[in-house]
């Protein structure tokens, strides 16, 4: 399932600080395989303006299904978008302008093989409240959703560590596995992207950054937060 968070910041967790540290990562390739659905991404799974149109310059230019409804992404514009550990930081910054969005893809290992409505309702079990759950979509291959070519165009490798070759997916940026997560400033550009199994609550200081209109952190940053240059409180207080 893909997510997405506004600038407000948006789609996910608002900008406060001092969040409860949560245990929610995201999945590990042992895990269950349901526990392992929602998650590849951030954006919807929906359509551009067309063909002889610009060239779309972020990702409110585009628009997805909802409830088989064509619903443009320009809603969530002036928010941040990103994905799932997604609940705390969801209840921690969604007044500062944070939010979740979410999109259901069955190319990882079929873990996703229910309709549209029923991937939905799971999610909104799942993470115990109901947000923006688009209806399924493809994310890799010839069939990848518009949305998502623009995001894997802007953002083509996850953090931390060093980008890996997805087997058999095609494309440059091909989502390697669902829970990748992207980070959507308030203008719509992706700023970051985060590997599968990387917990949200490890780059709260990219979404602070983000409701405050900043870039995210050097992805070192993640590895090593103690680095000089990766104090996000710092950060926040420089003109």
């Amino acid at each position: 399932m893909q997510v997405a968070q506004r600038a407000q910041v948006g789609a996910w967790p608002s900008a406060r600080s001092g969040i409860g540290r949560v245990n929610q990562r995201a999945v590990t390739a042992s895990a269950n395989r349901r526990d392992v659905l929602l998650g590849s991404g951030l954006i919807l799974g929906t359509s551009w303006a067309g063909p002889g149109l610009a060239s779309p310059s972020s990702i409110y230019d585009f628009s997805a299904l909802q409830y088989e409804q064509e619903v443009p992404l320009s809603k969530y514009k002036g928010q941040n978008v990103n994905y799932p550990g997604l609940r705390t930081l969801y209840n921690t910054y969604h007044d500062d302008g944070f939010n979740v969005i979410a999109f259901p893809c069955n190319q990882f290992g079929g873990q996703a093989p229910g309709t549209s409505e029923e991937e939905r309702q799971w999610a909104f079990r799942k993470f115990g409240f109901e947000f923006d759950v688009f209806d399924k979509l493809e994310v890799n291959g010839p069939g990848a959703h518009p949305l998502y070519q623009f995001l894997r165009q802007q953002q083509p490798a996850s953090a931390p560590g060093q980008a890996r070759q997805v087997p058999g997916a095609g494309g440059p940026g091909a989502i390697e596995w669902n829970y990748v997560k992207f980070l959507v400033n308030r203008e719509g550009q992706a700023v970051a992207r985060y590997k599968p199994g990387f917990d949200p609550l490890e780059f709260e200081a990219d979404v602070r950054l983000a409701l405050a209109g900043k870039p995210p952190l050097n992805p070192e940053c993640l590895m090593h937060p103690g680095r000089k240059g990766c104090k996000v409180e710092r950060l926040l207080q420089q003109a």
